[in-house]
């Protein structure tokens, strides 16, 4: 996907946000991206440990395998779920399986014009 990105810099939706792009495959950055993008493939620990000690406190992740990666390591804290309003006849699940129940537990909600719903929930792993 981000070897097919091609954005003019002002068309870069990003600004100076650090974006980090996962990748197994894909190891270098298209050429107008590579100042934008920083490639990364490795142990998600060792991602996120490396950006606290540069003063990082949030993360977005984003994909339905990155998430269950993230979600097995029990690295995220925070789920922003957004629902569109289109039922599917059939598709793979959002999350995949987990090795135990993950309760998801203070939510918040915001409805859109547009009908989109977006549920904010706090993880919890220890229940």
């Amino acid at each position: 996907m981000i070897s097919s990105i091609n954005l003019t810099p002002e068309q870069w939706l990003y600004g100076d946000i650090k974006i980090i792009v996962l990748s197994n495959t894909v190891k270098h950055a298209p050429e107008n991206l590579k100042d934008k993008v920083e490639m990364y493939a490795g142990d998600l620990r060792e991602l996120l440990t490396s950006l606290e000690d540069k003063g990082y406190k949030h993360a977005y992740i984003d994909g339905g395998t990155t998430i269950q990666a993230f979600i097995d390591l029990a690295l995220i804290n925070e789920l922003t779920i957004t629902k569109a309003p289109v039922l599917l006849g059939e598709g793979i699940s959002l999350f995949g399986k987990t090795g135990k129940d993950i309760k998801l537990e203070q939510a918040e909600a915001i409805a859109f014009p547009n009908d989109f719903i977006q549920v904010k929930y706090k993880v919890n792993y220890n229940e």
